[in-house]
């Protein structure tokens, strides 16, 4: 709104200022209204989340969208790209608050997923760029729905189950975010969609805070859920969505072990188990058979992530760089 009414260039540094002191002051104060953890029954130390405030998404999740709104240009499209992302939260939010059955919460991922996929087909480019191969692919429009509607499912499913560590989700989705930004500054792609990460990784910053070992608030399925339609957003953004593959690789690793185990035992109605003897999401693993503390689990989990994302993006500069 006031980057219409009063252009200037300092909007760039006093937007995210804002949305900073406003989600840090948001948290604080709402905490308190915020549903409480039940505690994850099969999850390894569940019972130390429980009765801590949780859902915390439906806070900071605003909280950028209003940043958003004061301090940049917002087209239409774009607007309905940030409804969608609070969408998921106020889902992610009921279910924090009512525990939701799998069939119910299933449903309301599916409802996003196809809801987000429509929108990418209209807001994002349908060619799609492989800058490692130096290929490029028209998708037509009904195929790169039902593809961007997987992805999203799966975006929001990996973020979902890779929250169960404290720091660890958050950690990894500011990772991948930061990795999206400057992924599009390399490939020249930048764009408003820069905005949307750099402030991503504002609120996501102010949360973690909050959410540091021992933590004092989880961001709960309302953050989780919203932050992977924001992650697959940027993955299609980038007119390459097979970088999410590479860029939120632990994501996949820790939350789709979870998907592919669950999925496998479901289908084969518990004779065949994929990953067995591997506690699924892999954290867990670690946790529980390894003995990892949890700052452990953390700090190796994002040292490997920034170590991908910086050897990704260094073969992606050379890839584009003048012979």
């Amino acid at each position: 709104m006031f980057a219409y009414l009063f252009p200037s260039k300092y909007w760039s540094l006093i937007g995210p200022l804002f949305t900073l002191v406003l989600t840090y002051i948001s948290l604080r104060i709402h905490s308190k209204r915020l549903p409480s953890d039940g505690g994850r029954a099969f999850a390894v130390d569940g019972a130390s989340a429980k009765g801590k405030p949780t859902s915390a998404g439906i806070i900071f999740i605003p909280c950028m969208i209003i940043g958003l709104a004061l301090f940049t240009r917002i087209t239409q499209r774009y607007a309905i790209m940030y409804a969608s992302a609070l969408c998921a939260a106020v889902f992610g939010y009921l279910d924090d608050k009512h525990c939701w059955k799998a069939m119910t919460k299933a449903t309301t991922d599916i409802f996003v997923a196809l809801i987000a996929a429509v929108l990418s087909a209209f807001l994002f480019p349908r060619t799609i760029y492989i800058f490692t191969l130096g290929l490029s692919i028209t998708i037509p429009m009904p195929i790169y729905i039902v593809l961007a509607a997987i992805l999203v499912w799966l975006s929001i499913n990996f973020t979902n189950a890779s929250d169960g560590v404290d720091g660890l989700c958050g950690s990894m989705s500011m990772i991948s975010t930061a990795t999206f930004f400057m992924m599009t500054w390399i490939t020249l792609n930048t764009g408003m969609i820069n905005n949307v990460m750099l402030y991503l990784l504002v609120v996501l910053g102010v949360y973690l805070w909050f959410n540091c070992h021992p933590s004092t608030m989880l961001m709960g399925d309302s953050g989780s859920q919203a932050i992977g339609v924001l992650l697959a957003f940027f993955a299609m953004a980038t007119a390459n969505p097979f970088s999410y593959v590479i860029i939120c690789l632990p994501l996949i690793c820790d939350g789709g072990s979870s998907l592919l185990k669950l999925a496998v035992l479901r289908a084969t109605r518990k004779k065949i188990d994929p990953l067995k003897g591997i506690r699924t999401p892999l954290h867990d693993h670690f946790r529980k058979e390894m003995g990892w503390a949890n700052q452990k689990v953390v700090e190796r989990f994002v040292l490997i992530h920034v170590a991908i994302s910086v050897i990704y993006l260094v073969l992606l500069t050379l890839r584009l760089s003048p012979n």
